[in-house]
């Protein structure tokens, strides 16, 4: 293998680390958005309901958070790869 082949799959491996880490964390939100929807639903009150939608919202904001850098990431390897075609 090459240097330079060397160089790229360490690369892709890194971005495989980086992307597992950034969906290991998309489990705390959703499973707290899970619970946070499923006790203002069955506490069946309006300011419950309300509370649980607002929370909600929240982690949905954290896990767009880490989809966004998720997709940055991808987004950087594709470029990568683009410039290594183009040489």
């Amino acid at each position: 293998m090459r240097v330079r082949e060397a160089v790229q799959q360490e690369g892709r491996m890194d971005l495989v680390k980086r992307i597992d880490v950034a969906l290991h964390g998309l489990c705390q939100p959703l499973t707290v958005l899970q619970c946070r929807l499923a006790m203002g639903d069955l506490i069946d009150e309006p300011d419950a309901m309300r509370e649980a939608i607002r929370e909600g919202l929240q982690e949905c904001a954290r896990m767009n958070q880490t989809v966004d850098t998720m997709r940055a990431m991808l987004q950087d390897v594709m470029a990568d790869i683009d410039d290594e075609r183009i040489r």
